[in-house]
Order: C-alpha cells, then structure tokens, then sequence
C-alpha cells in the first residue's frame, strides 16, 4: 500500500453568473428584438415612400400649371420632322436619370432626419469651382417616419419591457433607420452625366447632422411610442408627458388646420408657390402658425442685415384672424389641462413645467419652420455665404409665454367653466387627453370601500398616462389632511365638483356677472386687435395706397397719382394729358404681396394691359402715423418704366410730342424719360430739312420700351440741295483761271496759256439721297457738258466741249446747307 494519502474529488465549478449586459440583452424577448427592427425599418419605408409621393406630386403640379409649354406638342410644336423615330438616350444619361428618379425621395428621407444636401462642383478650363448646401427638414416626410415608428413599436412590441430593455431596443430602431437612411442616401445619391469641362460631384444629404438626425428620431419614437411605461412610478414625469401632450395637440391642430387651408388656397387660387407645397406644405404651416402665436418669420444672413415680419408688423386680417384662433385654442387647451389633472391644487413646479413643454415644442416648431443655405465659390477670388430663412430664432421664448398663460387658464378659469360644461364634455376631453397620477398624502391614506390601499407602488401612483385617459380619474383625492390636496375637487368621477352642491343664487349672480365682464373685455379686446389690424393692413396699409394709386392709372388720373407719388425728375410722359392719350392703359388691378420693412414696403402689383397678364412693382415709404394706427403712405418709385427715345444727329433738337403735350426735345441724340403702362403716339418734330414722324411705344410689356426715329427729307431739302449744286457748277463756270477748279466737276484743257472761258452748255440732271445718320447725297442721273474756250500754249485759238457728272455731300450746319469735305 502506497502512504500516499488519497487525493479528495475536486468538486465541479459553480456555473458563473453572466454579466450585466449579457443578463440585460437575454431578458429582451424575439419579438421585442423584431418588433426593434421592424419599427425602424418601416419608418424609413414609409418616409421614402410619401417624399416619392411629393416629388410625384411636385411634377405633376409644374406639369399641369406649364400647359402646352412642353417639350412635345401636337399643334405647333416641337416634334421634330425628321420622320425618325428619336434616338435612345446614351446608358450614362439613362442611368443619370435613374439616379433622380430613385434618389431624390431617398435624399428628401435623409433632409427630414435633419441632413443637409451638398453639391459641389468645378470648372478646370476657368479656374472655378463652387459648392452649396441646403438644410430643411421636410415635415410630413419626418411624421410618416414618427407615425410609423410608434405605431409599429405599439403594434408589435410587448408591455411589460422595462426601462433598460426599453432604452435597448428603442437604440435598436435609432440604429436601423439610421442605416437605412445612410445607406439608401449614399447609394442613391443623385448622378449627373460627366461632361467636357465641367464636373458635378454626387449630391446626397448624408452627413454628420443626418446621421446623429436618424438614430435620435428612431430611438425617440420607439421609447416614447408608451409614454405611460416609460415614466412608471414617476409621478413629475406622467404629469410632464401629459402637459406635452396637451401642449402637442393643440400645435399639431392649428398645424393640420392651417395645412388644410394652404392646400384649399392652392387648389382654388393655384398661386405661383403652389407647385412647391407638396414638399414643404408642412414646414410653411409650421411658419404660418408660429405667426400665429405672435412670434416671428424672416430672412437673416445673404449678406444683408435680418429682416423679421410678425403679426404685429402691418399684417392682414386673415392672419389676426389666426392670432385669435390661436387665443382660442389656448383657452381650450388650459381647461383640457385641467381636466387631466382633474383637481383645482397644483404644485408650484407646474408654473415652470407648463411653460417648458411650450418651450419646448416652439423649438420644434422653429427647426420644422426654417431652412437654412450656405455657399462658397472659388476663381480669381473667394466668395461665399450663409444664411436662414423661417421662424425667428425668439419664437420659442414666445410659446414659453403662452405656456405660462395656459397654466393660469388651468388653474384660475378651469375651476369655474369646467363644472359649467357638462358631464359629457369632460368625459370626452377626459378620454382625449388622459388623467394624471393622483397625490398620496406622506402620513396616511383613506382609501374607500372596495378600493385596494394607494401608495407610492400601488396603482393610483402609476396610472398608465396615455394607454388609460380616464384611469384613476374617478377617484377622489386621498389624504384630504394634506394642505396641497385637502380643498380641491376633481372634475370627473363621483367627487367631481358636478356633484357637490348647488351654488348658491348670490354666488351664481356674482358668477355669471364676473364671465360676462370677463368675456366682454376679452372680446373687446381681441376684436379691437384684430379690427385694427385689419384696418392697418387693408384700410391705412400700403396695399390699399397701390391699389388707388394704380387704379388712378388705370382711368388716366395722372394728378391723383402725381398726388400720392414722389414724381422724379426724368418724369416728362409722366402727365395728365400723355397718359389720358394712352391706349391699353392698366385694368384687372390686383396687388399681390406686400412685403414691409420698417417704414419701406414693396408691393407686387399684376393687371392686364392689351389682354395680357402683366406685373410690375411698386415701392412706398411710411410718411406718418396718426393715432397710433393710421398710416399714411407715399408712393418713392412708381409704377413707371423708363422710355428711350433716340434719334440721328440731323434731329437734334426736335421736338417729342405725346398726345399733343410736347415733353422734350432730342437732346445728344436722346429723350428719356419715365411713363406709366399704355401704348402711346409719340411724335418727333424736324426741321426745315428733316423730320421725325411718328411711331407707337408700349410699355408695359416684356421688352424694354424703346424707339428710334430715323430723319426723313423734305422738299424743302430736295429743293435747296439741287440748287445748292447748281450754284456749285455755275460759280465754277464764272471761273477763268485753270489752277482754281478745285472741287469743280470737271477739270479745264492740260494746254490753255492764260484765261479759260468756261460755258455750261447742259445741266446733268440731279437726285437727292438721304441715309439714316441724316447725311445728304448729291448725284447726276444725266451727264452735263460743259464748254470752254482758250488759247493754247502755241498761240491758237481752240474751242473743246466735254461731259461731267456730280457726286455731292452735303450736311446741315446751323440749319444751313454746307458742303460735307
């Protein structure tokens, strides 16, 4: 036997206990792992899906508003007439084309993810080459995205996840869209056919801004698709969530209204920005409403200082119309509030929370509702900006005044008109906006009969907010010890202030008097808003001054237009009787937009003029302001085009004639001078020798208005220059000297020795010309002969006769005939 003791069995390892991440990614179940991917996957389909849509839309739309104006049109047009069939495109353009085709949606997927598309491109022959970037998020392109992440998370995956599970596979759906997005914006970027000389890179809108974009969407949707779970046993958070729902549907319903209105307006009306509103009908609403809720929209950046327009800045009625409607849905949105909270005592928290959410969703407002723009170019020098375009960057500080106005409605009005609305009105609103957790005393609780004990784990601490709008709503505060809790009354349920007693007649007489002053001085008050407003913008505003202003022109009143103008100097046409002589004056006066900046505005003015469309603009200045709200309004630059009228140097000094009201003369071969829309006669007076004639000009039109006069002869002229030739030759004949025939038409005889005695035997026969510059030509249609006698060097007596022809040119100096050499 060995003396080796025996070697006891090792006893087998304990199985070691996995990891907190590894237990925290077993407890997530197959189908909330699914329910993760499916989520994100579908909200990216569903986003391309709808920008395909929009863009489809958008083609349509330019389609139909561009008629006939085609590429290919059966009457007339621009079908070729080769008789063959039109070559197929080369493979690089087809797939150019694809490239639009499939990947303008994707690049509109990855904007509203808040991506920014670049395009950059060169010119090597030049030395050029330039890049820009946009960024705004299409708005309904981001809610289909929403929309279909949370309904397909609340679809498909379970309730009883916790809040690291939660965070897990809600970060799942922010990684597959963001996949999807960067993957589908990189793949499908869009492609132009390379060309000589010039070369454009790919244009996507993937970046930092829309991966970041991405992952946040699709993990916010997913964890907040059950608000109610999320914020478990956190009372501060249901009741924060509940406000953020209030707060989110009353913004979304001027939101959805105002788009419906937009596209109403668009269909009835088909304005020139119609045919970009199914892209950007959402971000426009967004701006419109922020109008509405007194903030701001504008323009800052392009090398230009910023430019902001409120409601307060000369707006039209329709949009103080919105500013009461937006007043309205306050109200309704403080009593909804109240409802959910279902009691008259809140905490001192509530006055920051409710003005936060509001913060907070003006900022969402304020991304949705601006678009922002940058550019660089290079060559021989370096050129490049940035800029913005939306709501005003102050707006949001704006709704956080109207969140804090919303939390007096809930805790001052809500107490005395919810009990007044009905049972049936509040259930509703109830079940519309959920109910918050009720309060728990800290000492002890009286739970009723039948009711199973409250506590900070019991179920009247956890009220699913959202999933059960009226859970926990129907019962009663508990520990009414409690100061915070003690005097109130709940809306709903059977303790619900309905049920208490009746009011007794005083205290309803002091009731019904308080709401009708109350009530009298808000709509006093509101109505005189809204009526000043109107009165500023379509009474005492500059729309109403360029529409007389115009219409003054229209009926040929140059004094009352003179009257509401600042008339320039180079104004002659600008007259009572040249504008009454004019034809096709303006009719159909419509002004359009109106755009103010401080005391300057500048109207956009379209009429028909010859039974076309035409528009102009205007510009005013603010010259004064009575009583506060009556503007007055100056026309600086008027409706007036700048008219040429030339002429050659042979009228210099002509008089211009208009409907019989001289205006000027031609002056260095030029009268300028501006003049309303009309077809005018304007007459070009002469001189003795010339005259101008008369032509039509129109302004008015596409075409700069513009004419020229070109001199034409008199008989006077035809008359005075034969006879200025004729005396040309005789002075010639009188001659007797050879050496002095200079400029004659015919040279004496080479041998003559002394005295020549010249004879005009016959006259050549004369023609006078003209040319467009006013210089006079002088030509013999017939020779003349002329005779001369002389004694020769040899002492004889000789006697010659020989031809000549005139070639002449004149001018006119001092209203004189002179030789033009």
């Amino acid at each position: 036997m060995s003396d080796t003791p025996p070697v006891p069995p090792r006893e087998p390892d304990a199985p070691r206990e996995p990891d907190a991440l590894g237990r925290l990614l077993r407890s997530i179940g197959g189908r909330d792992w699914l329910a993760a991917a499916i989520a994100g996957a579908g909200a990216w389909v569903a986003a391309y899906v709808v920008a395909g849509i929009s863009l489809l839309l958008t083609v349509a739309i330019v389609a139909v508003g561009s008629g006939s104006s085609g590429g290919a049109s059966i009457d007339g047009g621009f079908v070729p007439d080769s008789g063959a069939a039109t070559s197929a495109p080369d493979l690089q353009s087809l797939l150019s084309g694809i490239s639009v085709l499939l990947g303008a949606p994707a690049q509109l997927v990855a904007l509203a993810d808040f991506g920014r598309l670049h395009v950059s491109g060169s010119v090597p022959l030049f030395g050029l080459a330039g890049s820009a970037s946009l960024g705004v998020a299409p708005a309904l392109v981001l809610a289909a995205q929403v929309v279909i992440a949370v309904v397909l998370t609340r679809r498909i995956r379970s309730r009883s996840l916790g809040v690291p599970q939660l965070l897990v596979t809600s970060a799942v759906t922010g990684l597959v869209l963001t996949a999807f997005t960067t993957l589908a914006g990189l793949v499908l970027a869009i492609r132009f056919p390379a060309s000589s000389g010039v070369s454009i890179s790919a244009v996507h809108a993937i970046g930092i801004g829309s991966v970041l974009g991405a992952f946040v969407v699709g993990a916010a949707s997913a964890l907040l698709a059950r608000p109610s779970v999320l914020a478990r046993g956190r009372v501060l958070a249901v009741r924060t969530l509940g406000t953020a729902r209030v707060a989110v549907g009353q913004v979304g319903f001027l939101v959805v209204l105002v788009t419906v209105v937009l596209v109403v307006v668009a269909l009835v009306v088909q304005p020139s920005w119609g045919s970009a509103l199914p892209l950007v009908v959402g971000n426009l609403a967004s701006a419109i409403v922020s109008l509405g809720f007194l903030g701001g929209v504008g323009v800052s950046g392009f090398g230009s200082g910023a430019q902001t327009a409120s409601a307060f800045g000369g707006a039209s009625g329709w949009l103080w119309l919105l500013v009461l409607f937006v007043a309205l849905t306050a109200v309704a949105a403080g009593l909804a509030l109240a409802v959910r909270r279902n009691d008259r005592v809140r905490t001192t928290l509530d006055w920051v929370v409710s003005p936060a959410v509001w913060l907070v969703v003006g900022v969402v407002v304020f991304v949705l509702g601006t678009g922002v723009f940058s550019y660089s170019a290079t060559g021989s020098s370096v050129v490049g900006g940035s800029g913005s375009m939306g709501v005003a960057p102050w707006t949001p500080v704006v709704f956080a005044a109207w969140g804090a106005a919303i939390e007096v409605v809930a805790r001052y009005l809500a107490p005395l008109l919810v009990p007044r609305l009905g049972s049936r009105i509040v259930l509703f609103t109830s079940r519309l906006v959920g109910a918050d957790p009720r309060q728990v005393a800290p000492g002890w609780a009286a739970p009723t009969a039948g009711a199973a004990p409250t506590g900070a784990s019991g179920p009247a601490s956890a009220p699913a907010a959202g999933d059960q709008p009226t859970a926990d709503a129907s019962q009663p505060f508990v520990g009414a010890s409690h100061p915070s809790v003690g005097a109130s009354q709940p809306f709903v349920g059977p303790d619900a202030a309905s049920a208490a007693a009746p009011m007794s007649p005083r205290a309803k007489k002091v009731l019904v008097r308080s709401l009708v002053a109350g009530g009298a001085v808000v709509v006093v008050v509101v109505a005189g808003a809204v009526t000043t407003g109107i009165l500023r913008s379509n009474v005492w505003g500059p729309a109403p001054t360029v529409r007389s202003y115009v219409d003054a022109i229209a009926r040929g009143d140059a004094a009352t237009a003179e009257r509401m103008s600042e008339v320039p100097e180079d104004a002659a046409m600008l007259d009572a009787a040249v504008l009454k002589s004019a034809e096709n004056r303006p009719s159909d006066v419509r002004v359009g937009r109106v755009a103010t900046s401080g005391d300057r505005a500048v109207a956009t003015v379209s009429y028909t003029q010859g039974g076309k469309n035409r528009s102009g603009q205007v510009e005013l200045r603010r010259t004064g302001t009575s009583w506060l709200v009556k503007d007055e309004w100056r026309v600086t630059a008027p409706l007036a085009e700048s008219v040429s009228i030339t002429a050659a140097s042979a009228l210099e000094g002509a008089p211009v004639t208009v409907g019989g009201k001289r205006v000027g003369t031609i002056s260095d071969g030029t009268f300028r001078s501006l003049a309303y829309p009309g077809t005018y006669r304007v007459q070009v007076g002469g001189t003795k020798y010339f005259t101008g004639g008369t032509k039509t000009l129109s302004i008015g039109g596409s075409s700069s208005p513009y004419v020229d006069f070109t001199p034409k002869p008199t008989k006077q002229l035809t008359t005075d220059a034969e006879k200025f030739v004729t005396d040309e030759i005789t002075a010639c004949a009188a001659k007797t000297d050879v050496d002095a025939l200079s400029g004659c038409p015919w040279y004496g005889p080479y041998d003559a020795d002394g005295a020549v005695e010249y004879e005009v035997k016959t006259m050549p026969e004369l023609k006078v010309e003209t040319s467009g510059s006013g210089s006079i030509q002088v030509t013999s249609t017939s020779d003349g002969v002329i005779g001369y006698d002389y004694t020769s060097y040899f002492g004889d007596s000789g006697h010659q006769e020989d031809t000549f022809d005139v070639y002449e040119f004149l001018k006119v100096e001092d209203g004189k005939l002179v030789s033009a050499y």
